[in-house]
C-alpha cells in the first residue's frame, strides 16, 4: 500500500515509512485490513504536508493478542470538534477536497465489526494521527 499511495501522490512527493514486526499478523480478512488502512493511509497521504508514517505493534496478552496500527501525518491536523465528526458516516471536514465523506466511517465500520477501536489524536508530526486496536492472530 505504502509505495502504491506514493506513486499515486507523485505529485505531492509525499513519502510513507512503515515499521513494525515482520511476524505481526491480523485475526481477520485480509481484503479487511487493506480497506482499513488503504482508507487511512490515502487520507493522511491528503492532508500530509510531505510524510506520513505507518506503525503497527503488537499489544494485549498471550490469551487475547491485539495490533496497534497508527497512522500519522505532518499535515494541518483536526480541531477536536473536526475529530469528533470525522467518524461519523458522510460527514466531510472539507468539501474542497476530493473524496465521498465515507472512508473513516468505513474505517469505524470494519473495525467495529472485529471488536476493535478507532481513535483520532493530534499527532507529534504535526498532523492526525489515527490509531486503530485490532485482533491479532496468535503468534506461533
Amino acid at each position: 500500500l505504502g509505495r502504491t499511495l506514493e506513486a499515486i501522490h507523485r505529485d505531492k512527493g509525499v513519502k510513507i515509512a512503515v515499521e513494525g514486526p515482520p511476524d505481526a499478523a491480523f485475526r481477520g480478512e485480509r481484503q479487511d485490513l487493506e480497506e482499513v488502512l488503504g482508507n487511512l493511509m490515502d487520507n493522511a497521504c491528503k492532508w500530509a504536508a510531505s510524510r506520513v508514517h505507518v506503525s503497527v505493534a503488537a499489544t494485549g496478552t498471550d490469551e487475547d493478542p491485539h495490533l496497534e496500527i497508527r497512522v500519522e501525518d505532518d499535515g494541518p491536523g483536526l480541531s477536536s470538534t473536526e475529530m469528533r465528526t470525522a467518524l461519523k458516516r458522510g460527514m466531510r471536514i472539507d468539501e474542497k477536497t476530493p473524496g465521498s465523506g465515507l472512508g473513516l466511517s468505513i474505517v469505524a465500520d470494519i473495525v467495529g465489526m472485529y471488536g476493535g477501536q478507532v481513535s483520532l489524536d493530534s499527532s507529534q508530526m504535526g498532523g492526525l494521527l489515527a490509531v486503530i486496536d485490532l485482533p491479532a492472530a496468535p503468534s506461533e
